[in-house]
């Protein structure tokens, strides 16, 4: 068996690669788990360490790629892993975490950390684990949690360590509770109440993709810069709360008093009793599908053999969330109790929208552009809305988000020395609004602009061309040049953004021997490969003898350079 500790003493140091925090939150659940086992624990980016990493304790990396490349606060580091360092006496092991959908470059650079530190002499304390934004994201860092500990304690544990029972020292333990009931999930994410003060639909009546805008007021001291996003964390639909209840047998005026065994960074974060209907609608995910693990719990939780035998063979490919199983296996009503069903459950996450305002034309709100998930459910079993989307698209003039501002990362902002060719589609046009705002505030102050090029899909002009009069007046104003792509009225076959850019291919090239940078923002899964596609298609017409490789390695210097940033996500 293995110790239930480590030696007194024993330290940790978690490294994170992280460009909009994904890996700096899993370095610190991580921690959490060390220190729970009696490390002496430090988080930090890979920066921090990009003078050489210590060797009196182990070394826990959590790293991403962008583009194949470091992340903003790994570049230091990964250009020190490149010289030449005797790393004898480091001990270290990587959690790399990507997206499938991005095959090129999938784990790239956690790989290379993984290899190179193999190279330099250190020493792996666990094999390299892979996490899949596409994938079960959740279920991977939970058997790498596993592994770290198994190895933690398999390699620092003390043999001795025993975990006796406190023995109290007053006949009651007292809490001071203040302030309100969602204080503690503010302060966990750091959100604080902002009041919204616009919201009304973008899309024409009856358009089937509804784009929402919201405007919302900054607190004091609340401040934003162009392209930086808004983080909010979403309240669950009264309806998807009563299927929930219905789906567990749960009395919603039940109140729970819920305290964590062991806390931990990705717990509930409830400091008070609470009712069930409030936990269900504001502390957990009832909409995601489930992971492995889950589908797993659920199985053994089931009472019904042939139920319990139908949720041991479901697989991944199963298209339903787990509030869908829930309701697809009666059984399982009242076969949860609370503290079961709490380690089941995923606690609900912030959601992040690219801001679509300037400070420059008003610093104390914030715009978003939302596009609202409301479609058939993949299951078959009626329709899906998202989470997020779905609170955005129900909130009112008056009401409360919780909310903070999230820095973009610097390489997608712009500024108004070179020319620049802005791309998007949908509500990937959010921050580039910002920019035209920008430059239509330069404008108004006298500047002479060098080139802008915004292309921009929608569906039809009459559908969903978003804000269409504002951008057209900036461009009357000569802050931007418009070029939208429709997809249900195309015109001169230019049905997406990608068919226009090659309609005016020597265009664009001229700009890029100007200088031009390219910014893409929007769906990552079908309209970003295809403007990548249109580019190198746009270096070989325009360079004789190139082929497809000369090309590759052109757009991948763009990359490299700054001058092609992307800013997007995997669809679905």
């Amino acid at each position: 068996a293995l110790p239930a500790r480590v030696r007194p003493g024993t330290a940790a140091l978690f490294l994170h690669g992280s460009n909009y925090g994904t890996c700096r939150e899993f370095a610190g659940r991580l921690a959490d788990e060390a220190a729970a086992l009696g490390c002496a624990t430090e988080v930090a980016p890979l920066d921090a360490y990009a003078d050489g990493l210590p060797a009196d304790r182990p070394v826990v990396i959590t790293a991403a790629s962008y583009n194949g490349r470091p992340t903003d606060d790994a570049i230091a580091f990964a250009a020190w892993l490149e010289g030449e360092h005797d790393l004898t006496g480091v001990t270290y092991t990587v959690l790399g975490v990507g997206d499938r959908n991005w095959a090129a470059t999938y784990q790239h650079m956690p790989t290379r950390i993984d290899a190179r530190l193999a190279e330099l002499g250190a020493t792996r304390l666990t094999p390299r684990a892979a996490a899949d934004a596409s994938g079960d994201l959740t279920g991977a860092v939970r058997e790498y949690t596993d592994a770290l500990r198994t190895a933690l304690l398999t390699e620092y544990g003390d043999p001795d360590a025993t975990a006796p029972a406190d023995e109290p020292g007053t006949a009651y333990e007292v809490r001071a509770l203040t302030g309100g009931p969602l204080d503690a999930l503010a302060e966990r994410h750091e959100l604080v109440p902002m009041t919204v003060t616009e919201a009304y639909d973008l899309t024409a009546p009856g358009h089937p993709r509804v784009k929402r805008f919201l405007r919302v007021a900054l607190p004091d001291g609340v401040t934003y810069r162009t392209a930086d996003h808004l983080t909010v964390l979403p309240v669950n639909a009264p309806e998807t709360v009563e299927r929930a209840l219905a789906a567990l047998g749960a009395d919603p005026d039940t109140v729970l008093d819920i305290h964590a065994t062991r806390p931990r960074r990705d717990g509930l974060a409830v400091d008070r009793p609470l009712t069930v209907r409030e936990l269900l609608a504001r502390h957990v995910e009832l909409q995601e599908r489930p992971t492995a693990r889950q589908r797993e719990l659920l199985a053994a939780a089931n009472p019904c053999p042939p139920e319990r035998a139908a949720l041991a063979a479901l697989t991944g490919d199963d298209p339903r969330t787990l509030l869908e199983l829930l309701e697809d296996h009666p059984a399982l009503r009242e076969a949860l109790d609370w503290p079961r069903l709490l380690g089941l459950l995923t606690p609900l996450r912030p959601r992040h929208y690219s801001i679509s305002s300037s400070p420059a034309a008003d610093p104390r709100h914030a715009d978003l552009m939302v596009s609202v998930l409301d479609a058939p459910a993949r299951s078959g079993n009626g329709r899906y809305r998202g989470t997020g989307s779905g609170h955005l698209a129900g909130v009112k003039p008056g009401d409360t988000v919780y909310a903070r501002v999230q820095p973009c990362r610097e390489a997608f902002r712009t500024d108004t020395s070179t020319p620049v060719v802005l791309i998007a589609a949908g509500t990937g046009l959010a921050p580039f609004r910002g920019v035209v705002m920008d430059r239509a505030a330069a404008r108004a102050g006298g500047a002479q602009l060098p080139p802008a090029l915004l292309y921009f899909g929608c569906d039809a002009p009459d559908a969903d061309y978003l804000h269409a009069a504002e951008l057209g007046a900036a461009e009357s104003a000569g802050a931007v040049s418009l070029r939208p792509a429709f997809s249900a009225a195309p015109v001169g076959g230019a049905q997406f953004v990608q068919h226009r850019i090659a309609a005016e291919a020597d265009e664009v090239w001229e700009l890029l021997g100007a200088g031009a940078r390219v910014y893409v923002c929007g769906d990552g899964a079908r309209m970003a490969p295809g403007v990548r596609e249109a580019f190198r298609t746009l270096y070989r017409e325009h360079t004789p003898g190139a082929d497809e490789a000369a090309a590759t390695r052109w757009l991948d210097g763009l990359v490299g350079a700054g001058r092609y940033v992307e800013d997007v996500y995997a669809a679905g």
